[in-house]
């Protein structure tokens, strides 16, 4: 994020910037975000373009419904044409973008231990394992995603510097993971939209955070993206003390809302 505020000062706060492309996160109001998107555009007096295709960094300018500019650098426009290790995706693989902030978002540290009990395909783990050494671990339910995780980190684990074991495995028993073991949890459970059941959720969720209080070391982090936030405050509910909140935001991810939550580890003794 380089600035928020009101959308006719986006010239003279961004001078120098040579590409500037504007999008509302709100598509469900598609004529108020319209004119929006209309109003900034006139505002800065410049036309909508987007980044160069070769990827250079451009900004982007969201705009909410009040008319608010937010104003970033869209280092993360064509992430999915310029990864090597997507070599495996599964239907609904998580967006790099995304994957790259949660990963980012777990403080991710040289020789930390990542865990991702909903591993899928492997992009969140790909993605910490872009970001330094690690040791990463995960598990999924369907043969399937475990295979194209494994896949997906076999180029990581070869160039040396990652250590990875990915198994067959529910998030509600981590059982191969040792008590305080992990540094950081990431996990993009199901949401109960496109994937899944809400109704399974009411058990999944708090089973899966309680698992994630376990295995994270006092002051580790847990980082998770769901649609689903009152079974996600549900959950939180029920770990009482040993995960306390630090930030929770909306994002805009394939026409959905969902949020990202980061939540700290506490030295509470997990419920």
């Amino acid at each position: 994020m380089a600035w928020a505020g009101p959308c006719s000062e986006v010239p003279s706060r961004l001078p120098h910037a040579e590409t500037l492309w504007f999008e509302s996160q709100w598509i469900n109001e598609a004529a108020r975000a319209a004119a929006a998107c209309a109003a900034v555009v006139r505002a800065a007096g410049r036309p909508r373009v987007l980044p160069e295709p070769e990827g250079r960094p451009g900004m982007v300018c969201i705009v909410d419904r009040s008319g608010r500019a937010l104003v970033g650098l869209a280092a993360a426009w064509g992430l999915e044409r310029r990864r090597p290790y997507r070599v495996a995706l599964m239907a609904r693989s998580l967006n790099p973008a995304m994957a790259r902030a949660m990963a980012m978002a777990s403080r991710a540290r040289p020789g930390d231990l990542c865990c991702d009990p909903f591993c899928g395909s492997g992009t969140l783990l790909a993605e910490r394992a872009m970001l330094g050494p690690c040791r990463l671990v995960g598990c999924d339910l369907d043969p399937a995603a475990v295979d194209a995780t494994r896949r997906t980190l076999s180029g990581f684990v070869h160039t040396g510097g990652v250590q990875a074991d990915v198994r067959p495995g529910d998030a509600r028993d981590l059982a191969f993971v040792a008590d305080a073991a992990a540094d950081a949890v990431v996990a993009n459970p199901p949401f109960g939209h496109r994937r899944g059941r809400a109704s399974d959720n009411a058990v999944l969720y708090p089973a899966a955070l309680r698992e994630a209080a376990r295995v994270l070391r006092p002051r580790g982090r847990l980082v998770v993206l769901t649609a689903d936030r009152r079974h996600l405050r549900q959950a939180l509910a029920a770990c009482g003390p040993a995960l306390r909140p630090r930030s929770e935001a909306r994002v805009w991810l394939g026409g959905l809302e969902p949020t990202l939550g980061v939540y700290d580890r506490t030295e509470a003794p997990p419920p």
